[in-house]
């Protein structure tokens, strides 16, 4: 599995430590779950999405799928 929380916390301008206190949870446990240490659970992922307002699909998908979002959006970007 990849993830594209860590890239998603960047570009909102949110520490590590920050979005572990919105989530209830520790840095240690966010971290690991950015790096791919361990599965997040699915009451995770969805605090996750609400706060980034995306679905968990798009922010916890399959390494293939990332690759095919990032072509979309460099697509949607052009037109």
């Amino acid at each position: 599995m990849r993830n594209v929380l860590k890239i998603k916390r960047w570009e909102a301008g949110i520490k590590q430590y920050e979005l572990a206190i919105l989530l209830g949870c520790s840095s240690t446990y966010l971290s690991m779950v950015e790096n791919g240490r361990v599965e997040p659970t699915e009451k995770f992922k969805e605090k996750v999405a609400e706060i980034f307002n995306e679905s968990t699909c798009d922010i916890f998908a399959e390494q293939k799928d990332v690759a095919s979002m990032v072509q979309e959006k460099k697509v949607a970007a052009l037109t």
